[in-house]
């Protein structure tokens, strides 16, 4: 786990924890042999740092007190290799700590993971509440034909690390927010500016350099 951003830090402490669904970490790691799991690390990490988290109307959680005392499993589900189990918000957090969420469209019921750990989605959490006016036009998306090069094209822009992980990758400047994305190998990028002009003259330069 790299160390959380200050942002982060503070948007944690901000949402606060409910002391309600707090788990004693040896109960939760004797519970966990239910699942018959290969490695329980990330799931005690996951518990330990974010569980509880009050965030966005909900309870982030996977575990409830109840469920250990009476030792009820919850529904999990298998994905290349991994037992997956449900965090709330739409998000699965696998065994091996990688954070995934289910596609629904055209009567798929397929995972895929979106984050590399947890702490990508604090940070973009946290960089949005600071950052809120990127946000005032609708992203667009656009497929990416080489990510090396793509990347070279915001050479110019300002890198945020901390947003980022093998899923995604996040750049800025003063005007643009650019957000790449992996699902299933293929990257594609969505664009938030804060005028249209803005968003058009960036699209214009990938799009001329054929890299979207």
């Amino acid at each position: 786990m790299k160390p959380l951003s200050e942002p982060a830090l503070l948007l944690m402490e901000k949402t606060g924890r409910n002391k309600e669904y707090w788990i004693d970490p040896d109960v939760l790691k004797e519970h966990l042999r239910l699942y018959q799991l290969r490695d329980s690390t990330e799931i005690m990490k996951f518990q330990e740092n974010f569980a509880r988290l009050h965030f966005q109307d909900t309870v982030i959680h996977i575990f409830t007190p109840e469920q250990i005392r009476k030792r009820m499993t919850v529904n999990t589900y298998e994905w290349k290799g991994q037992t997956l189990f449900p965090i709330n918000n739409g998000l699965y957090i696998a065994e091996n700590g990688e954070i995934a969420v289910r596609d629904c469209g055209c009567h798929s019921h397929d995972f895929y993971f979106y984050f590399e750990r947890f702490d990508t989605f604090i940070e973009q959490q946290a960089f949005f509440e600071k950052h809120r006016y990127y946000k005032n036009l609708p992203a667009y998306s656009h497929e990416i034909t080489d990510i090396k090069e793509f990347s070279a094209c915001l050479s110019g822009y300002d890198f945020l690390p901390h947003c980022s992980d093998k899923y995604n990758l996040m750049w800025k400047n003063e005007v643009n927010l650019v957000h790449a994305t992996c699902f299933q190998d293929i990257w594609s990028a969505g664009i938030d500016s804060i005028s249209k002009r803005n968003r058009y003259d960036l699209i214009k330069q990938l799009t001329t350099k054929d890299v979207i």
